[in-house]
């Protein structure tokens, strides 16, 4: 009946979608809550005081304060030009980044304050550019896990990545599942020990609380990008709700800009991660709801535009498991294991993290590793809520007593 009412609706939203195909164009429609996608976040700005320019590729911009620009780093070598006299604030930065300077300008200051940069410099009547290399290029590690809300449970998924030596983190989206969640999930990235590259999530696209796709975007990172890294291009999709036109979009134009991979002698492997799976593979009989990207025909379209561009491997949250199948010929990996519910209703340590290991000119090497989530990292009232309505009252005592301890 579900499905059968997700299509009706789905066709519904298409003949509707006709009526604006004239405005819509390549920008598309999104669906639930039918609207056009979201407008892409500025990565650039002019100070409106002191006249500084900044022009970036691969951060966002966040806002002006009294005497400096704000950006957000979403790929790990980030690239600003900078025209005047500038003060710049980027964060998301590797602590272990080396600045490349490019231009005639000199560099004042650049002061380190974890995954912050503040730059001050004169770009000397022309263009400084300001580039920043990540620390490893041919052997380094991420960790990949999505659904972890934006509580003390993102805290310690970020704890637990640098535990296992990761460099960065590939977040897959769903960090706003209660109110509070968009306020601390800046406080947890601001802290994060790591980069933390993000997928958009269902919750961070649509949810009751008013928070919309373009604070996800100024708060996080685009809802589509890719950046490489040594022989490694990672390809962020939004998955998050439907698109209409599937191919319409920043989704759509970014997957037209990837060539096969056989064709790319520099790379070895695409590394792709995004919010809803392609196929859910739970069987239908136990599953409460099809949590794959089914939509009008939508998942059919982006396995064969990742097929034909020799994509191995995808990595997907929203399903709150860890598994992997294989998906004809994509090995997909569920990681959404972010909250640990699974411990609690379980009532042992069983959640597991994502772990990719790069080497030069091979393919990513994958492993599952438990996530070892504290039982106070459980201390906010959307657990406690789970627990007071099923049947795991008895772990409700412990985890109050836990919470205690922790703020004692």
């Amino acid at each position: 009946m579900a499905s059968t009412r997700r299509a009706f609706l789905g066709y519904t939203a298409l003949a509707g979608a006709t009526v604006f195909a004239s405005a819509a164009g390549l920008r598309g429609l999104r669906y639930p809550s039918l609207q056009f996608e979201p407008a892409t976040a500025s990565q650039f700005a002019e100070h409106s005081a002191l006249g500084f320019q900044l022009d970036s590729h691969g951060a966002v911009y966040q806002r002006e304060d009294a005497h400096q620009l704000v950006f957000r780093a979403y790929v790990p070598e980030p690239v600003v030009r900078a025209s005047g006299e500038f003060e710049l604030k980027i964060g998301n930065v590797h602590p272990q980044a080396r600045l490349n300077i490019e231009g005639d300008g000199k560099i004042s200051e650049e002061r380190i304050d974890g995954l912050f940069r503040h730059v001050t410099g004169n770009s000397a009547n022309s263009t400084l550019t300001l580039r920043w290399i990540f620390p490893r290029q041919q052997h380094y590690r991420f960790t990949a896990i999505g659904d972890t809300g934006g509580d003390l449970e993102l805290a310690w998924i970020l704890k637990r990545s640098q535990q296992l030596g990761a460099d960065f983190v590939l977040h897959l989206g769903d960090y706003y599942y209660q109110p509070v969640d968009p306020e601390r999930t800046t406080i947890h990235l601001e802290e994060s020990p790591l980069p933390v590259f993000s997928a958009i999530g269902n919750h961070d696209f649509r949810n009751p609380f008013g928070f919309k796709p373009q604070d996800f975007i100024q708060q996080v990172g685009p809802r589509n990008s890719t950046f490489t890294l040594g022989s490694i291009q990672f390809i962020n999709l939004d998955t998050s709700v439907d698109h209409l036109p599937v191919s319409a979009g920043k989704r759509g134009q970014l997957l037209q800009q990837i060539q096969p991979l056989a064709s790319n002698s520099n790379l070895s492997d695409y590394v792709v991660f995004a919010h809803r799976p392609i196929t859910d593979p739970r069987p239908i009989n136990t599953r409460p709801s099809d949590h794959s990207v089914e939509g009008l025909q939508e998942d059919d379209w982006l396995y064969q535009q990742l097929v034909q561009r020799g994509v191995r491997h995808i990595i997907n949250g929203h399903i709150h498991i860890s598994t992997e199948f294989d998906d004809r010929h994509i090995h997909t990996y569920i990681s959404g294991q972010g909250l640990a519910h699974a411990d609690i209703i379980g009532r042992r340590p069983q959640a597991r993290i994502l772990v990719g290991d790069v080497e030069p000119k091979t393919p990513v090497a994958y492993q599952w590793t438990d996530l070892n989530m504290p039982f106070e990292a459980h201390c906010n009232e959307r657990l406690h809520k789970i627990l007071r309505g099923n049947d795991y009252a008895d772990q409700l005592e412990p985890l109050k007593a836990a919470c205690m301890a922790a703020d004692s």
